[in-house]
């Protein structure tokens, strides 16, 4: 093993001779070798910590270590976020966490886990409607008294508030019913819409991760059509607390047939 001259002539300047050149010099290179591979550890250890982007763009942090680092700060990764729109999220997380419980927030935390596409609402029991659009654009209708879930006086359901997802072609609405060829008990996608499991999982993680002190959600609604859920003429009539409402004698559907109805978290 012959040493760079570079390394040689530092040595000489650095050293006596017997240390500098012949067997020495190359047992002082191998040291030194050694020496530099400990300092790159604790550089790339540095870099992993730092979810920081270089010039070009890319993230300075291993895909591994922005899965650790969303794990400690609580910041769900998006279902196509690069490493790049990953790393940014990371280093917010703590300005996002104290507008923890503001609708605005929780419905930004929908949109960067969904990605671009679906809009969003949230409706409380008082009728007060936070709406976001798929191009980020937020809006309010607050105090309509225009939301009667299942005809519980306002009174005793004033903590309760419901999420509205418009996927927007996201995930697609199911028609196949129980036991219909070709579905099988526990595959990945959900009854009644191609959002698998783990899509559901995760939207109730956000929306309890996010969601107002001492509220509770009632239901994650997936609405399929985009024009239902209006704020001014929504559809929920008082009986939408059970799935099917006596109609003339004859027990029929009670809810909405183009959305789906997820539970809260």
């Amino acid at each position: 093993m012959t040493a760079p001259a570079r390394f040689r002539r530092t040595r000489k300047l650095l050293g006596p001779s017997w240390l500098t050149t012949g067997e020495g010099e190359q047992v002082g290179y191998t040291l030194d070798l050694m020496a530099d591979g400990f300092v790159e550890r604790l550089r790339l250890g540095v870099m992993a910590r730092l979810p920081q982007n270089d010039p070009t763009g890319a993230t300075t942090a291993p895909t591994d270590a922005l899965e650790a680092m969303g794990r400690d700060r609580r910041v769900l990764r998006g279902i196509n976020e690069s490493n790049p729109d990953y790393a940014v999220r990371l280093r917010r997380w703590l300005d996002d966490r104290r507008r923890a419980g503001n609708p605005y927030m929780l419905m930004q935390k929908l949109a960067e886990y969904t990605g671009a596409g679906p809009a969003f609402r949230t409706v409380d029991a008082r009728g007060n409607w936070y709406s976001r659009d798929a191009d980020g654009t937020e809006t309010a209708l607050l105090q309509e008294e225009n939301w009667d879930w299942d005809g519980t006086p306002i009174g005793q359901r004033w903590a309760r508030f419901w999420v509205i997802v418009y996927p927007n072609g996201l995930w697609t609405a199911r028609t196949d019913e129980w036991g219909a060829s070709g579905t099988e008990w526990g595959e990945r996608s959900v009854w009644g819409t191609t959002a698998t499991q783990e899509h559901v999982a995760n939207l109730k993680h956000l929306v309890k991760d996010w969601k107002p002190a001492g509220t509770r959600c009632v239901n994650i609604i997936l609405a399929f059509d985009s024009n239902s859920f209006d704020p001014s003429a929504p559809e929920p009539d008082g009986l939408w607390g059970r799935w099917s409402k006596p109609v003339n004698g004859v027990m029929t559907r009670s809810r909405l047939s183009t959305a789906r109805y997820l539970g809260g978290p």
